[in-house]
């Protein structure tokens, strides 16, 4: 048609050609293909009808150049609709072939099911570790204030923890911070059952959540992490109920053979403070990048409660003790998954999120 004078059509059948693509491709079926068929090539009042009645009506100087535009559109049209003919024809005969190829007394496929995330999975599982023990969960904000992320821990005002190098301090709020350690909880429930430890006869709880800290991302930081945290508060505690009581939950979480060691630490908020170690699972001990060679992976810090923390809440420190413990979820879980690189447990790859089914 490109070389014919559209002009000595008439002007319903230049538009109807125009629209004619779109009109073929949204047809979906045959049925819809044979109703197309009827408007435009029809033996009875379609576009190829009328052409025909103007080409008998034309001068007949004009007949030959009107009957070969006519003709040239019409053979467009009907290979154009043959084509999409076949291409109809067989979708159709593909369908009923796939058909006859599924078995209707088989019960329908069942959709994959959503699962909670690994990482929820063991926050739960370190929380049905230590609940034999009688400990039960505590919950916080994750946005805090001074005082409860660092006063009532005994953290010092010229402690590089509270620099903005170190935390994320709200920029409308500059007295309000992403928490950095879900220890806040800890000052929060000491001051809310300061009044009733007799009562109680002391507490014991653990504090599961999400944290943040300027850390750089690589296998083993990040600048979100979770953590779960633990507090005893009682009468005569000491450093043999702690170091029993972290002995049992990891022998809980590795298995009877789990190799830990403790190591004398700083932490403002315990005194005389110590971090425990695993024994690397991904090498043995022998050396890797997660143990960076030393054979030997840090998993929790944790100390007698420092006096001043007591006093922060207001319990006295002369007749009540206890100890405060933390871990790092990620962590925790790389060692259970013997995951090499924390990072996996951000990317929502389906494949890694399934293989961290056993996880729990």
């Amino acid at each position: 048609m490109d070389a014919l004078d559209l002009s000595l059509l008439p002007q319903e059948i230049v538009v109807a050609n125009e629209r004619f693509p779109a009109e073929l491709a949204a047809c979906s079926d045959l049925d819809a293909l044979n109703r197309l068929k009827g408007v435009y090539t029809g033996r009875e009042g379609s576009f190829a009808v009328k052409l025909m009645e103007k080409l008998k009506s034309a001068p007949k100087e004009r007949k030959r150049d009107l009957g070969a535009a006519i003709n040239s559109l019409k053979s467009t049209w009907e290979e154009a609709l043959k084509a999409k003919q076949v291409d109809l024809e067989g979708m159709k005969k593909s369908l009923e072939a796939a058909k006859n190829l599924w078995d209707t007394t088989l019960p329908p496929p069942v959709p994959p099911m959503g699962a909670l995330h690994p990482l929820d999975r063991l926050m739960a599982r370190l929380v049905e570790v230590f609940r034999p023990l009688g400990y039960h969960v505590e919950e916080g904000p994750e946005v805090e204030t001074e005082e409860h992320n660092f006063d009532g821990l005994n953290i010092p005002e010229d402690h590089s923890a509270r620099g903005t190098a170190d935390t994320f301090y709200l920029a409308a709020h500059p007295q309000l911070l992403l928490r950095t350690h879900t220890s806040p909880v800890q000052v929060r429930v000491l001051k809310r059952l300061a009044t009733e430890l007799e009562k109680r006869n002391g507490i014991r709880f653990l504090a599961p959540g999400r944290v943040y800290r300027k850390d750089e991302i690589d296998p083993t930081h990040s600048p979100m992490f979770h953590q779960v945290e633990g507090m005893l508060v009682g009468k005569g505690i000491g450093m043999h109920h702690l170091k029993g009581t972290l002995a049992y939950a990891m022998k809980a979480l590795f298995g009877e053979g789990a190799d830990v060691r403790f190591r004398p630490s700083y932490f403002p908020f315990v005194e005389p403070g110590s971090e425990m170690d695993v024994r690397c699972p991904l090498c043995g001990g022998a050396g890797c990048r997660v143990c960076k060679g030393s054979g030997w992976v840090e998993i929790l810090g944790a100390g007698l409660i420092h006096p001043n923390v007591l006093r922060f809440a207001g319990i006295d420190p002369d007749i009540w003790s206890g100890f405060a413990f933390g871990m790092g979820v990620e962590r925790t879980a790389m060692m259970v998954s013997q995951t090499p690189d924390l990072r996996l447990f951000f990317e929502n790859d389906q494949r890694f999120l399934k293989l961290m089914g056993g996880l729990d």
